[in-house]
């Protein structure tokens, strides 16, 4: 059986479908590939030269071996594709094209599933968006924005979902988006994806995993040194409708999925939002330990991430006397005396700094949770610069609107965690917490 890392190795791909118009899928697929370097032919029997290329009728004018088979073409003619793959010993197939299960069209999905098996050919999808790994600069969606090279790997039931984290991250290692996953599955990509030198978090999209997958999916995922992170969409009656109808996937019980990540040692998240912000923070700072310390320059704001603090099991330090002593020396008299630091509204910079010099003495603070909303004195980019000298973890959240953009640029130039809000901040803090 033919391999997840040789599916990632694949060197000569085919296009069936490849269509004059440059606003098919099957023109766009054939573009990309051209363009980022990869040898590739596209295949139609109706034309002749497509993008300067000769263009093949059919897969046995190839004169060479093809690797993987990139199918467009209607649902119907998957089949006989198929079949015309076996015989000239294809191991891999992405099959784009829609019109299976997810439309109630189980009976051409399973024929298309038993071929497969049949010819030894390894499937990705159908109704699926393709992959994209940038280590080798292969692109096989018909994404066309620019993805640079990351750490975040993303693998993803819905190819619009994918496409959207691609224009939106830009930076990953390995995409793959699996649509209704006949053959290839979340846990096939998982096991490569544990041992893949360039992915550091592995990001998960599922509606449903395959039929019998739940017991090997959870064995992989013990297996990972790496931070799994997942979430689950297809919660409610209305979203199960909808995912059926989406990837074909299987009505499905959340107690059930949040059961299996538990077992499985993934990091299950509530929006597509915190899971990226989560892998962000994993890759910041893989561990750390509870113990942190809150410092405000507005007391209200230092009140409510007390309280997003313990709703996410997140304990605030105690001082050690001699640690009071020392703010008692750089604070105003009327200074909270305990955490979280209230160092009041007139806070500079420099006040920010003098504050964050005794913290970092403090062995009992583990990390440091920085809020700052721009009143008078306040000076956004100043302070956001001295958090360049910090050596504990930090985590920042600069409250506000026009008044600490700038700031909010450098402390993403430099990529310290920034976040709009503390209670998204605390959320992930959570998380990431040993």
């Amino acid at each position: 059986m033919n391999e997840i890392n040789q599916f990632f190795a694949c060197k000569h791909f085919a296009v069936i479908g490849v269509s004059r118009n440059p606003n098919k899928v099957g023109h766009i697929i054939f573009k990309n590939l051209i363009d980022s370097k990869q040898t590739v032919v596209g295949i139609n029997p109706k034309a002749e030269q497509i993008l300067s290329r000769k263009i093949y009728k059919d897969i046995f004018e190839v004169p060479y071996k093809i690797d993987c088979l990139i199918i467009t073409t209607p649902a119907n003619t998957i089949p006989s594709i198929l079949r015309q793959a076996g015989r000239k010993r294809i191991p891999f197939a992405i099959v784009i094209t829609a019109g299976f299960g997810e439309v109630s069209n189980n009976k051409l999905e399973k024929q298309v599933s038993d071929i497969a098996k049949e010819e030894d050919i390894r499937l990705l999808g159908p109704n699926c968006f393709g992959y994209i790994d940038t280590s080798r600069n292969v692109n096989t969606t018909f994404y066309t924005g620019e993805i640079k090279k990351g750490n975040v790997a993303f693998l993803s039931q819905s190819g619009a979902i994918g496409a959207a984290m691609l224009d939106k991250i830009g930076k990953f290692s390995k995409f793959v988006a699996l649509g209704n996953s006949i053959d290839l599955t979340f846990t096939d990509f998982v096991r490569y994806l544990i041992k893949d030198k360039e992915t550091k978090v592995i990001c998960l999209y599922i509606e449903s995993l395959s039929i019998n997958e739940g017991r090997n999916f959870i064995d992989i995922c013990k297996k990972s040194k790496k931070p799994i992170i997942a979430i689950k969409s297809g919660k409610t009656k209305s979203g199960q409708k909808a995912a059926s109808s989406h990837t074909s996937a299987l009505a499905s019980d959340a107690k059930i999925y949040s059961g299996i990540f538990k077992q499985s040692g993934i990091i299950e998240t509530t929006s597509i939002t915190e899971m990226f912000n989560l892998a962000k923070a994993k890759i910041k700072y893989p561990t750390i330990q509870n113990g942190g310390v809150i410092i405000t320059n507005a007391g209200g704001y230092g009140v409510l991430t007390s309280d997003y603090c313990e709703e996410n099991n997140i304990h605030l330090s105690k001082f050690s006397n001699k640690t009071i002593e020392q703010l008692d020396k750089v604070l105003p008299t009327n200074w909270s005396h305990n955490n979280p630091i209230d160092i009041i509204g007139d806070a500079t910079s420099t006040r920010y700094d003098e504050t964050l010099k005794i913290i970092e003495k403090d062995p009992s603070i583990n990390f440091v949770i920085l809020l700052l909303t721009p009143q008078h004195m306040s000076q956004p980019e100043k302070t956001a610069k001295i958090l360049l000298k910090l050596k504990k973890p930090i985590f920042t959240s600069f409250i506000g609107g026009k008044e600490v953009l700038e700031a909010r640029k450098f402390l993403n130039k430099f990529k310290i965690l920034n976040y709009t809000e503390p209670e998204d901040m605390c959320k992930i803090i959570g998380k990431i917490l040993d």
